[in-house]
């Protein structure tokens, strides 16, 4: 990628770690649920720009350590270990990059971050007795579903102008003469 492609992607990085640690928290109905980064960089993982993913998910999840006000959720590691499982889940078991596999990565990608949380809050409790917020299972359900709706619209919109994800087949002369 060219350095203002790197510039942009760092810019919309620290803004999307911006919303979601300082705007989610207050924000109404529809917005509530937008979380945008997990979707994004599985979206990078299936256009093969993994550099991007991981500096998105590493630079979005610094910034929403550095602005966290409560005990640490520890964002930057979770998404990058997730990132790391992505990165494998995309190049050994969905292969085809089919709308399909896009939103089992992007189910994946959630669920994994909500276990993760879990064993660190779980760590963050027995350890240092910080009891961390966590979000409930409706609200996860809501998210996930979101996230699951955010994809495969970006999944369809790319594949319709961009013919990135679109298979051809030639077909043969004599199969049917």
């Amino acid at each position: 990628m060219r350095r203002s492609s790197w510039a942009i992607l760092g810019a919309a990085s620290v803004a999307a770690g911006i919303y979601e640690s300082a705007f989610l928290g207050s924000a109404p109905f529809p917005f509530c649920y937008l979380h945008p980064v997990l979707p994004c960089c599985v979206l990078f993982f299936l256009l093969n720009r993994r550099a991007a993913a991981y500096a998105t998910a590493g630079l979005s999840g610094a910034v929403m350590d550095l602005m966290s006000a409560g005990p640490p959720g520890l964002v930057t590691v979770r998404w990058l270990c997730i990132m790391l499982m992505i990165d494998l889940l995309a190049e050994g078991v969905a292969t085809n990059r089919s709308l399909y596999a896009s939103m089992l990565l992007v189910g994946a990608a959630r669920l994994a971050d909500r276990v993760l949380w879990l064993m660190a809050a779980w760590s963050l409790h027995f350890l240092f007795r910080l009891d961390p917020v966590l979000e409930s299972w409706a609200r996860f359900l809501g998210i996930l579903s979101v996230d699951l709706i955010l994809t495969a619209t970006f999944f369809v919109l790319i594949s319709l102008f961009t013919k990135r994800f679109v298979i051809s087949v030639s077909p043969r002369r004599t199969r049917y003469e």
